[in-house]
């Protein structure tokens, strides 16, 4: 594959993905508890729990579908990209940090700590 069509085939499944996510994100539920500070965008392209304690099994099956549905679409674009599953999350992680709002919990790196968006 030409390097063109490699980065245009990357860009048309990054604009599918975030759109995809979007309706994911979409949730009220998971928005609330965005915006409540329990769960969060890791670095890694996924939701993270920020306060086990306050999530409920409701809320942790939500986070396991959304994360479950990014992983496959991740899976999507790296099989027609030939990126590595983790490339095209933590790619899309960078995305989701710069839609994040004002507040929200995000996780930036594996060893460091849950900080809020200014």
């Amino acid at each position: 594959m030409s390097m063109f069509k490699k980065i245009a085939t990357w860009f048309a499944a990054i604009f599918a993905a975030t759109t995809l996510m979007t309706a994911w994100a979409a949730d009220p539920v998971i928005e609330q508890a965005k915006a409540m500070g329990v769960i969060g965008e890791k670095y890694d392209g996924y939701i993270g729990v920020v306060e086990q304690s306050r999530v409920t099994p409701d809320l942790q099956r939500r986070i396991d579908r959304v994360n479950s549905g990014r992983m496959a679409q991740y899976k999507d674009i790296g099989e027609k990209t030939g990126v590595a599953l983790a490339d095209v999350g933590i790619g899309m992680g960078e995305k989701l940090f710069a839609r994040a709002e004002s507040g929200e919990m995000l996780k930036p790196g594996p060893s460091d700590p849950w900080s809020k968006k200014p």
